[in-house]
């Protein structure tokens, strides 16, 4: 049912869940024991510069994508014959590789946010409890499609998915992050 490279898309009934609420999530991993993925449309407040002082463009974000291992800075890429020792998770899209060559790439503009996105921390389950939750209907399950790990506008994503989900959702894409603010 699950497979690497589905999208997780969080639905209304997951509304107050600090971490997955409005989230959009590309699942990387997938055995019968665990699943792992990293949350793609939650940008954080501070870019790539931020946390590696040898990186000179100021605007690589990072991305929350999730609540577990934080402290730790992974990446997806779609530029496998430049970043070597990727992991080929779904079509042309890769997870990780050699991230000293990634970032002078950046440096040398010979890839950008169109190619490659850093994520702090990232998002686990076990197989069961993701199965679980999207028959509580906590998640809606999308297969993958490469647009929407380099949106230019990832803050937009969940809305559209959410008007593309049919009558049951529509009212949820305008509706406000947090719905006390309505």
């Amino acid at each position: 049912m699950i497979k690497k490279g589905d999208l997780l898309i969080s639905t209304p009934d997951s509304l107050g869940d600090f971490y997955f609420n409005r989230t959009i999530i590309t699942l990387t991993e997938v055995t019968d024991e665990e699943v792992v993925g990293f949350i793609i449309n939650k940008p954080l407040n501070y870019n790539l510069s931020d946390v590696e002082d040898s990186v000179l463009n100021k605007k690589i974000l990072i991305y929350g994508g999730g609540p577990v291992n934080q402290d730790n800075l992974y990446f997806i890429h779609d530029k496998p014959n430049l970043i070597n020792q990727g992991i080929n998770y779904y079509n042309e899209l890769y997870w990780g590789g050699d991230f000293k060559n990634a970032v002078k790439l950046i440096n040398e503009n010979q890839i950008d946010m169109s190619s490659i996105k850093f994520f702090s921390g990232y998002s686990g389950w076990t197989y069961d409890q993701l199965i679980d939750e999207i028959n509580n209907d906590s998640w809606i399950l999308l297969k993958n499609k490469k647009n929407h790990i380099f949106n230019k506008h990832p803050e937009r994503l969940w809305g559209e998915n959410m008007k593309k989900m049919g009558e049951k959702f529509k009212i949820w894409s305008n509706a406000p992050e947090n719905p006390q603010n309505n």
